[in-house]
């Protein structure tokens, strides 16, 4: 709360600082101006307008630029009076001005709108009124005159038209190169990503065959038939073959010696009706 309090003190003092500001300056352009130093209270009017925007430095500043013939800066300051005055009064003051400078250009359809809008805020001021009278008969008389005045004002709108396109079609362009840039960026980002995916991917894959091709050469290596140290050489088998084909040929003289045994009686077959002696 304190804080708050402190805040809202020290907004109202900087505002009250700024407002002094502007009524110093104020009043230095007013002295200037009084003095047909113009220029000197111009430039005060600008500080006082900027130290506070809703301030009467544009009317002041619309008269000292009239006064320096700056007719086009002097009806744009005057029309921001029009708009930023508080009063009757001051707006009566500020549209009779205005009339007065469309006057002074000769353009009498926008003098005899001004004077008409003063004359709406303040009825009896006489010198309003002949101003008026006389704008509106100069308007009247000249129609060809405001036709050309009406032609520079359009020309000039359209000039700050053709300004305010080509801007917004130079930040057009500006953000569109932005897109376009960042759409490059994007996709030289995405193509490198996918040149490193790709790359990754064939070197996992060169990776991966190479390790299979080293297991199948490891795993045919191992399917080979490998050199037993402790086998038999060639003389071994030898000797064994030798031992085998003696113990067959031995095998075999048995056989033969067994079946001459057999020719004295053992084997033979009895006669029917004899039986044989079961011991």
């Amino acid at each position: 709360m304190r804080n708050l309090l402190y805040t809202a003190i020290f907004c109202l003092f900087t505002i009250f600082s700024f407002a002094q500001s502007a009524g110093r300056a104020l009043n230095k352009g007013n002295e200037g101006y009084e003095q047909k130093h113009y220029t000197q209270a111009e430039a005060a009017y600008r500080i006082a307008k900027s130290k506070s925007p809703k301030s009467t430095a544009d009317y002041n500043m619309g008269n000292t630029l009239y006064k320096q013939n700056h007719t086009k800066e002097a009806i744009t300051a005057l029309t921001r009076a029009t708009k930023t005055a508080t009063t009757k009064a001051e707006k009566h003051r500020a549209f009779h001005n205005l009339g007065n400078v469309y006057m002074k250009n000769k353009n009498y359809q926008e003098a005899e709108k001004a004077y008409k809008s003063a004359l709406l805020n303040n009825p009896k001021d006489d010198e309003t009124r002949y101003n008026y009278a006389v704008a509106k008969k100069l308007n009247e008389e000249n129609p060809q005159q405001n036709d050309d005045n009406k032609d520079d004002q359009n020309k000039d709108n359209k000039d700050n038209k053709d300004d305010q396109n080509k801007d917004n079609k130079d930040n057009k362009d500006d953000q569109n190169k932005d897109n376009k840039d960042n759409k490059d960026d994007q996709n030289k980002d995405n193509k490198d990503n996918k040149d490193d995916q790709n790359k990754d991917n064939k070197d996992n894959k060169d990776d991966q065959n190479k390790d299979n091709k080293d297991n199948k050469d490891d795993q045919n290596k191992d399917n080979k038939p490998q050199n037993n140290p402790q086998a038999p050489s060639r003389d071994q088998i030898d000797r064994i073959l030798d031992a085998m084909n003696q113990k067959e040929k031995d095998i075999q003289q048995r056989l033969i010696n067994k079946g001459k045994k057999g020719d004295k009686g053992e084997g033979q077959a009895v006669p029917a009706g004899q039986r044989k002696k079961d011991w």
